[in-house]
């Protein structure tokens, strides 16, 4: 994996990619504090990929490009590539404002409209009961008992959806985008790759430094999402070196395929990890964060560090590799088979 010499875009300004491909960065209120967010320009205006979360600071960030760099034209379109907040947060502020729909495809709309449609206690029931399932300390369940949804806390209401599908395509003034979708890190995540020109936007599937997020999901914790992770990750290791990939985070890279096949042994070996651990007693979830993660997590990492560590529990005993047991009251364990 080799970085793209291209220079982290300033607030407020554009880092030109190609022709028709431009580069913002916005901040973000987490550990992982920016989002990478990128405009294609068309005949009709600009296409925008993505849009941040719903605060002051994104809302301001927009302002200074949209009647700075992004002026000269209007803004005809707008692409989410998946349901995190990070991502869709501003997407309905930005959609009224230019009186556009939301792009995005089937599932990743559902799966968002299921999230901001979630009462307090909803949402505050769902995680508690998850958390119960996963065995974490008493003070985190309660926490998230308590507590409203971060999904709604940084989302603006959605605008109309205009539903995207694999093999769609976006025409910009210099190149055709092919979409195509994957499950793993979200539902029905887009990438668009403009093949003669060797430039993917690959969203969140595909980071240079940290391994995107495999987690379970609240409303269905043992979903083995890690093996249609493993099927994507399987298809870009065959991808050409000269692919440029344009993630969500982080920085333009090249060989991508041997970042995926980094990140197909680095998930094995988290598994092999559970596996050894398992060998003389059953785990639980919480057991499997200290294994693969070696410490303990704030609120806000540990609803991810869980998820991925319950992910992977999940693809063992899909392989057979593993069972769980699951009473009443107590935390699901997992045993080797």
């Amino acid at each position: 994996m080799n970085a793209v010499n291209v220079d982290v875009p300033q607030y407020g300004q554009l880092c030109q990619l190609a022709p028709d491909l431009y580069w913002a960065r916005f901040t973000l209120p987490f550990r992982l504090n920016h989002i990478n967010l990128y405009m294609l320009d068309t005949d009709d205006g600009w296409c925008l990929i993505d849009a941040g979360v719903n605060d002051e600071d994104t809302a301001r960030h927009w302002q200074q490009l949209l009647t700075g760099p992004l002026s000269h034209q209007p803004v005809c379109r707008l692409v989410i590539t998946h349901h995190h907040v990070d991502h869709i947060g501003y997407a309905g502020e930005l959609a009224r404002r230019f009186s556009i729909p939301m792009e995005m495809t089937a599932a990743e709309a559902e799966h968002a409209q299921w999230l901001y449609g979630l009462s307090d206690p909803d949402y505050q029931q769902i995680a508690a009961e998850h958390y119960q399932h996963f065995g974490v300390e008493e003070e985190h369940i309660q926490a998230v008992a308590t507590s409203t949804s971060r999904f709604r806390r940084l989302a603006a209401p959605f605008a109309p959806i205009t539903l995207l599908k694999a093999g769609d395509s976006i025409q910009s003034t210099h190149g055709l985008w092919h979409i195509r979708t994957d499950r793993g890190h979200s539902d029905e995540h887009i990438s668009l790759t403009d093949t003669d020109r060797q430039l993917m936007i690959g969203g969140d599937f595909l980071l240079p430094r940290i391994s995107p997020n495999i987690s379970a999901d609240i409303r269905d914790r043992d979903e083995d999402l890690l093996s249609a992770y493993f099927t994507y990750l399987k298809e870009m290791q065959h991808l050409s070196d000269e692919m440029k990939v344009f993630p969500g985070h982080d920085w333009p890279f090249t060989h991508a395929g041997m970042r995926a096949a980094e990140l197909i042994d680095h998930h094995h070996q988290r598994l092999e990890q559970l596996c050894t651990a398992a060998r003389h007693t059953d785990i639980t979830t919480s057991d499997a964060i200290d294994i693969l993660f070696g410490r303990r997590f704030g609120d806000h990492e540990l609803y991810f560090a869980s998820g991925e560590a319950r992910a992977h529990l999940n693809y063992l005993v899909a392989h057979h590799r593993m069972e769980k047991t699951e009473l009443s009251g107590q935390p699901d364990r997992f045993r080797l088979i």
